[in-house]
């Protein structure tokens, strides 16, 4: 456990729950310097522009040829993927917990008090409704619902026009929970939502009954810290798997319809994944990129990355994409690892996974840079 800029903050103090800080203890080694690029690709920046800071849980949001963020401080902005321009900006009166989601139609973000708010398309306020709790996950948007988990572990589902709650699901949380701000993945009726202690639950987006529920890492270990077996990023799904990552645990796919394992591999992770049509690639807590077939075989590993604090990856066309704690933008090739092109943004941590809108692949640094890199 070291200092990183990403920082999987401490566990919220409430409902008996514990504080964990993953940085404390000795100080970290010094950074190595970037790996050079051996197998560059066509690629450029196509465009950067500067919104408000932001941090943990903060990432562009893309929907209906549009994309949009968040900052901190409670800024939303509308921009256009095809040349950077900002379409428009609304300041909200307080600050925000995480970052935005959207359907294309609805925009919804969350506000550190506990107020859920939802935007239209032109950015005029739709309504706003208490949560009960803060956002502990970004909002997910679509199917005419809007679902969040809240920092007491309850799950919340909304009417994307009305605001009017849906339905409510809640579990008891573990002693120690990470603090972080992920993400809910939907299919056509289900929410899959990772949970503290190592649990990816499948809902449905109707009703909110619970579909399936299955364990991606049990809990082990003498402390409570040592058991942090916590869901980290989102839950991706593609075609019928559904997977997920954990700290302190394991990398796991399912059946998407009925939870069945699939395979899993013992990986730390305290970012993320991604999946596509032919990897599942996960970025561990040593900062070393894991790339494995669709059935589970590994297929490579990056390591040139090591103790850089990278970002969750985004796999995009021949490439997987990840951000570092000094604001560099890495491209990996999908077929053997290599450094395919490297960017520098504004030199601030890039601390949530990069997003895709067409052959862009867009991050936001905590100092509030919005970066497209385009693929040739």
């Amino acid at each position: 456990m070291r200092g990183r800029a990403l920082a999987l903050v401490a566990a919220l103090t409430l409902s008996g729950c514990g504080s964990f800080w993953p940085w404390s203890g000795p100080a970290k080694p010094k950074m190595p310097d970037p790996p050079p690029v051996t197998a560059a690709i066509a690629s450029r920046v196509a465009w950067t522009v500067r919104v408000g800071a932001s941090g943990v849980g903060f990432a562009p949001a893309v929907a209906a040829g549009a994309v949009f963020v968040a900052s901190s401080e409670g800024q939303v902005t509308r921009i256009d993927p095809a040349n950077g321009s900002v379409v428009w900006q609304v300041r909200l009166d307080k600050p925000l917990s995480g970052g935005v989601g959207s359907d294309g139609d609805t925009v919804v973000v969350a506000e550190r008090d506990g107020t859920l708010i939802a935007l239209g398309a032109d950015g005029s306020k739709r309504w706003e409704v208490p949560l009960g709790g803060e956002a502990v996950t970004v909002p997910a948007v679509g199917q005419g619902v809007v679902v969040l988990r809240s920092s007491d572990n309850r799950i919340q589902a909304f009417d994307s026009d009305t605001g009017k709650r849906r339905w409510s699901f809640q579990r008891q949380l573990p002693p120690l929970v990470l603090r972080q701000t992920a993400g809910i993945a939907m299919a056509p009726g289900t929410a899959f939502i990772g949970l503290p202690g190592g649990r990816l639950v499948a809902l449905s987006l109707q009703s909110g009954a619970q579909r399936w529920e299955a364990t991606v890492a049990q809990p082990r270990g003498a402390t409570e810290i040592e058991r942090i077996s916590d869901i980290v990023g989102s839950p991706i799904v593609s075609g019928r798997d559904v997977c997920a990552a954990s700290y302190h645990g394991k990398l796991a796919c399912f059946d998407e319809s009925s939870g069945r394992p699939a395979w899993s591999r013992d990986v730390s992770s305290a970012q993320g994944l991604d999946v596509d049509a032919r990897l599942v690639t996960v970025v561990d807590e040593g900062d070393s990129i894991h790339a494995y077939s669709r059935s589970g075989s590994s297929v490579w590993k990056q390591d040139a990355l090591a103790r850089r604090g990278l970002s969750a990856p985004l796999s995009l066309g021949p490439v997987v994409v990840v951000g570092d704690s000094l604001g560099l933008v890495y491209l990996v090739s999908r077929e053997n690892g290599a450094i395919a092109g490297r960017f520098t943004t504004d030199g601030s941590a890039i601390v949530t996974a990069p997003v895709a809108s067409g052959r862009l692949a867009i991050v936001q640094t905590a100092a509030g840079a919005i970066t497209a890199i385009a693929l040739e």
